[in-house]
Order: C-alpha cells, then structure tokens, then sequence
C-alpha cells in the first residue's frame, strides 16, 4: 500500500511540475530528450540551455538557480531571467520555491511590404524651423534586425556627430569574453563604426528602417525622423527568419526572455547617461495565449515606470478572418481552413467538455466525405493525441494537445493539422467546435479561415482579436497603423499604390485588432503606417521600394518605403521621446492619459476608444500641450500654423511664409505658465518679418498666430 501511494504522489509530482512550463518551454524539453547533446558549429558537443523566465521565491532564487547550473542576467523581485541548461528545467521545476518557468520563440519583424498627418514638428518631411522639442536629452531604443550602423541617419543633419551610443549584437560570434547571454555588444562611436553592421544585415533592413523614423536625422534629405537630436541605442535581436545565423545548439537561448534583456539594455544604458528612454519594438508573435505569457508581461511591466517606456506593434494580421468564438448558448460553430502551407497551427480555449470535429468534403454534395472527431474525454492532459485520414491521394494528420492554464478557469488546446500538401489545394476542410460553454479559436494571418459555398453552415470566422505579443501587454503602448500617403513613384519611375482597400485617413486594412486575448482593449493609439520613407540599408536593399540615395563618405545610401505596423510603432516612439524631453519622468500610464485627451478620432462614426484604433490617431503637437499644461490656456491654439516657419533669432522671433502675405497678423507669446507676455499687430506685405521681443529669460514659450488666413492660424512651441 505504501509503495502505490508513493508511486502516485511521484506521478502527481510530475504532473504538476509539467504545468509549471509554459508551452514552448515543454516544447523544448521533450525535443531535448530526443537530442540532449547537439554538435555545433565547432565540432564540439554541448549541453543545450533555454534562455526563460522562471518566477520563484525571491530570497531562495540564486540558491536554487546555482543548483541546476543555471546563471542569472537579470532579477525583478521574484522574477528571474536565466539560462536553464534543458536537461534541468524538469528538476528546477519541481522545487517548491520555483512557481513558473515560461519562454516564448522568436518574434517576426512586423512590415507588410517590404506625415504629416500626426501635427509633430516634421515628421516625415525636413522643414527649417527650430521647434523647441527635438528629443534632446533623450534616448530612443530600438531594437530589431538588420542594422547598417555606418547610414548617415545615424550622424546628426550635418554628418558630424555620430548619434549611437550602444549597440548589442545578440548574432554575433565573436562572444569571448562578453558578459551577455548572446552576442556581444559595442560602445562608442570608435567601436560600434568598426563593427560596421548588425550580423544579419546582409538579409535583412527592417531595423535600419524603423530607427531612422524614430530618430533619424534626415542627413541631406526631407526624411527627418521624429526625434532627430535623441540619444540612440540599438539592440540587434534574432527573429524567426534569421534561423540561418543561429548555431543550432544555441537554438533555444533565443527567446522571448532574450528579448526581454535587450529592452533592459536600452534602459540600462540610458539610466548610465541620466536619461529618460522610450523603446521601440517592432515585432511580435502569435501569443499561446496571453496567460501564457504571463511573465513576460509581468517583467515588461516593472521594466518601465518613470521616463521608461515600451512602444510595441499591434501586428499586421488583420487581412485574413482569424477568429472564430461559440457562445455558450450556441451548439456548435466552425470554419473552413485557409491556409498556403502543408500545416497549420489554431490555438484554442474552452471551460468545459470540448467536441472538435474536422470535416473533409470531397465532392460538391455539401456533405462532409470524412469526418475526424476529437472529444474532451479522450484528449487527456499534458498528451499528444494524433489521428489520420486518407482522401483518395491525399493524407492528412490531426494532432492536439491539452493543458490547463495556470492562469484562467480555462484549458487550452494546441491543435495542428498536416497534409502532403498546401492545406488550400486539398478539397474543403472545416474545423468545428462544439460543446456547452463558450469557445475561442484563434489563427493567425497565414493560417486563416474562410467560408464556402459548400457547407453555409461554417461561416463563423471573423477578423479581429489578432493583437500579437507583446503588444497585447498591458503595460506597454500598442500601435496599430493608419493609411495617409497613397501611393509614391520610387526611383524607377514605377507608381506603387497602397494596399486594396485602404481609406486615406483611417486604420490600415491590415493593422490587427483587438481586444487582445486577455480581454484588453488593444492597439492603444494608431500612426502613419503605410508608405512611410525612411533610411535603407546600402548592404541589402530590396530595389523596388527605393525612392532615393544619399552620398556620405564614398557610399551611396537608399531611402525607401515599407508599410505595416512595424513603420507606425516608432513614429509613436519619437513622438513619446519628445514628451520624455518636456517631462523626463512620464510613466507609460501618462502616456495614455495624454493619448485620451488629445488623439484625433479619425472615424467618427465609432466610440473612443475603440479595438481599431485605440484612443485613436497620435497628435505630437496637442501632447506637448497638455503635457506642459497650456491646452487649457484660453487663446493658445491646439494646432500648428502651416505655411509659415518660425524661427528663433537673436533678441526676437522670425517669421517666414511660403508665399507673399499682404494681411494684418497679431503674434502673442506666452510663457509655460499660460502667461501671455508680448502681443504685437504687424500689417505684413511679404514673405518674411522680424518681431523683436523685450528681455526674456530663456526657455520654451509658445508663439500664436492670429490672421484672416486659417491656414497660417495656430501655435508652435519655441525654445528662445
């Protein structure tokens, strides 16, 4: 009797330990027991490690750790980021003290090819004013893949003064001595222009892209990013193209937890300058469920606080129907399968008994020729069931795999379908969910749902509910994009248009939408995310997007366009970089309340805020407003003049317009305490005029401008 109750106390103990592991993590485990040792590239046998994020009791955490030879980079509170050799996650897991051991893959970049519009101090196009906020003072991180280091964005407008201060390549191989889980990183200007470019550079630009619209500085071009004087701090990550660079016995260190530790790095160099800093993270991935994801979330979430703030993208998978939901009041629900390759993979969630039927027609009879049923009783925790069907020529294999969540009332299924060939060339395939209580199933955009004349009845698949990770976090700023430059002529001469179905001034046909799993309201705010020019890198650079190129030390440099929600994110991270300057010290919970009170609602056929577009259209310009406090102020306006530039001279202010003005013009200043301290009436017959204004302390005061021309009327801010 002793020996059974032991024996089931052991399979207990295993069981639950097993549920400690997030999904990927027992992914990881049980390849591992198929391969524990992996040569690498050098010939030599080594243990495999997984890089993850393990929650345990604070005070027991570097005891436990050093017992599994696990090593530790990064500590918040219980939560710790560790390498787990793979062989140990098991053992580690089934200590008292350890709660939860959790890891993700690799993200994707988020670009679906390869502004004006948001009221910033120019945003895409250069413009010769002196606006008081430029991100000075600032560091902007950013991390993503395929750096060209040497660009001339990364200089100041001049060329002179290199703007990167750090850069982490998490690719690199040359780690001897570096004190990072991966890679190795570079300081200075010396070392980081010798490095020349991030290892993947020669396959990808993503990152070259996406930094110069957060801070580029524009060089010789109209192409200025959106906090063009910011400090810059780069992390080179891996994503799920880049498998090429990563030696196979390191496959597993490269995960979210990685990721994790590069957004630390951003933050930890800028509180080494005494600077606020904003990160921009354009990539995401399909999270297992955003229970899943819990400690990543979690860690995110004490990463930022004051003057440290995360800016991810929503993704781009809003193209394709992706969503499917049974209410608990229905019997049952389904979808046809879309999808271009031989497997596809649904994630899906149910509080009760589950009945999951595929249906395979082969014929036009509306009729299902094959039926495969999986039911809640024989699909058993933490197992693999797979079960095959053979049509004619064809063959297909189902598998799916159930856990409960340690998070939610709820168990997930993990459920996979191959065939010999493109799901979408086979005959008709529906997936059914049936059963009491309510159920989710979530695709993705290449591994989709569609409806079908066939059989009317499945035609439940929706879009929406398709935020990606970590952008379905709650604690970072989730930026889906809007449509503003319709087309552009690149250098060809070729006219290229934007996606069908884009509305100039709304969201994006292919911005996801929320709300995210967990119920948020997601993306928080939209940007300018199609055809958005910005740097390219001169290693690798896809021809047909290139509007033009800059000569810089004996190199010719490309400007180009790429749309999706990787282009928006760090619009909005400029953008926040220039409201760290007015206030070192904003949290990412400001940040929304300043996104509340003054976005633009670009559909105002809906309520805000809203699962497509947030709080709504970011607006750089009445931001700063608020933040310093003159939005209330009677008689400031909350948009900038157009048509004129104004610009800070010695003892006074010079206005510029684009054309002749023959109008009376009243310029008023006030300081940031909503004083108004000069008023002038000029009558103005030209395009230019100098005000000289009484003694004044310096600092930032804002300039109105009143006259009969609407266009002209507004305010700018100015730093005298």
């Amino acid at each position: 009797m002793l020996i059974l109750v032991g024996l089931v106390l052991l399979v207990y103990s295993q069981a639950a330990s097993h549920r400690k592991l997030s999904g990927y993590v027992r992914q990881a485990v049980a390849e591992n027991r198929q391969k524990p040792l992996t040569r690498s590239v050098d010939g030599g046998q080594r243990v495999r490690s997984i890089t993850a994020f393990v929650k345990l009791e604070e005070e027991l955490a570097d005891d436990v750790l050093r017992k599994y030879d696990c090593k530790k980079y990064a500590q918040w509170e219980d939560i710790v980021i560790a390498s787990i050799p793979l062989e140990n996650v098991e053992a580690l897991a089934a200590e008292r003290a350890v709660s939860r051991i959790e890891a993700n893959g690799r993200a994707s970049a988020l670009m679906d090819t390869t502004a004006l519009v948001v009221n910033a101090l120019p945003v895409y196009e250069s413009s010769d004013s002196h606006p008081a906020y430029t991100g000075a003072g600032v560091v902007i991180g950013v991390e993503d893949v395929g750096f060209d280091l040497t660009h001339p964005n990364y200089y100041d407008a001049s060329g002179n003064q290199y703007r990167i201060g750090a850069f982490w390549d998490q690719l690199s191989k040359d780690t001897i001595g570096s004190p990072l889980p991966v890679g190795r990183d570079f300081i200075g200007q010396t070392e980081i222009l010798a490095y020349g470019q991030s290892t993947d550079a020669p396959t990808q630009t993503h990152g070259t892209h996406t930094s110069g619209t957060a801070a580029g500085s524009g060089y010789d071009t109209k192409y200025r990013g959106m906090a063009y004087e910011s400090d810059i701090c780069l992390v080179s990550n891996a994503i799920s193209d880049d498998i090429e660079y990563i030696d196979s016995v390191d496959f597993y260190k490269y995960t979210s937890a990685i990721d994790a530790l590069g957004m630390q790095y951003c933050f930890d160099y800028a509180s080494r300058q005494g600077k606020p800093c904003v990160v921009s993270f354009s990539e995401g991935y399909h999270p297992y469920l955003d229970e899943e994801d819990s400690l990543y979330s979690v860690v995110l979430g004490r990463m930022t606080g004051p003057g440290r703030i995360i800016v991810t993208s929503a993704g781009n998978e809003n193209l394709e129907k992706t969503y499917i939901e049974k209410p608990a009041t229905q019997q049952e629900t389904g979808a046809f399968i879309r999808c271009s390759k031989e497997s596809a993979g649904y994630r899906l969630t149910s509080a009760g008994p589950l009945r999951l039927t595929f249906y395979y027609y082969q014929d036009d009879s509306g009729t299902p020729t094959d039926t495969i049923i999986f039911t809640t009783t024989e699909v058993v925790y933490d197992s693999l069931i797979t079960k095959e069907m053979i049509c004619g020529e064809d063959s297909l294999s189902f598998s799916i795999y159930r856990y409960a969540s340690s998070f939610i009332d709820e168990d997930i299924y993990q459920i996979l379908v191959n065939a010999n060939r493109a799901l979408n060339k086979l005959s008709p395939l529906a997936l059914v969910v049936g059963g009491e209580g309510e159920i989710k199933v979530y695709g993705s955009r290449k591994m989709a749902f569609t409806s079908r004349d066939i059989d009317k009845r499945w035609s439940a698949a929706r879009k929406g509910h398709n935020i990606l990770a970590p952008g379905c976090f709650p604690t970072v700023i989730c930026v889906g994009a809007t449509a503003h430059r319709m087309e552009y002529v690149n250098e060809k001469g070729d006219v290229q248009g934007a996606t069908s179905g884009t509305i100039q001034g709304l969201v994006s046909p292919f911005s996801s939408t929320g709300p995210a799993m967990s119920g948020l309201m997601k993306p928080d705010v939209v940007a300018p995310g199609v055809n958005v020019i910005s740097s390219y890198s001169h290693i690798f650079h896809p021809e047909d997007y290139i509007v033009s190129w800059s000569e810089f030390q004996g190199e010719r440099y490309p400007w180009a366009l790429n749309s999706g929600t990787s282009m928006s994110t760090p619009v909005v991270a400029g953008v926040i970089a220039l409201w760290l300057q007015a206030k070192p010290n904003l949290t990412p919970e400001e940040v929304r309340q300043v996104l509340s009170r003054t976005c633009r609602q670009p559909d105002n056929t809906l309520a805000y805020p809203n699962n497509s577009y947030g709080y709504g259209e970011i607006d750089a310009y009445r931001g700063l407003l608020d933040i310093l406090g003159l939005s209330k102020v009677e008689g400031i306006s909350l948009h900038q003049p157009q048509h004129v530039q104004v610009r800070p001279v010695s003892g006074g202010l010079r206005l510029l317009f684009d054309d002749v003005l023959q109008a009376p013009v009243i310029i008023r200043l006030y300081d940031l305490s909503g004083v108004c301290i000069y008023s002038e009436r000029l009558d103005i017959n030209g395009i230019e005029t100098t005000i000289f204004l009484p003694s004044i302390q310096k600092g930032v005061y804002a300039v109105q401008i009143e006259t009969r021309d609407k266009d002209i009327q507004g305010s700018c801010l100015v730093r005298l």
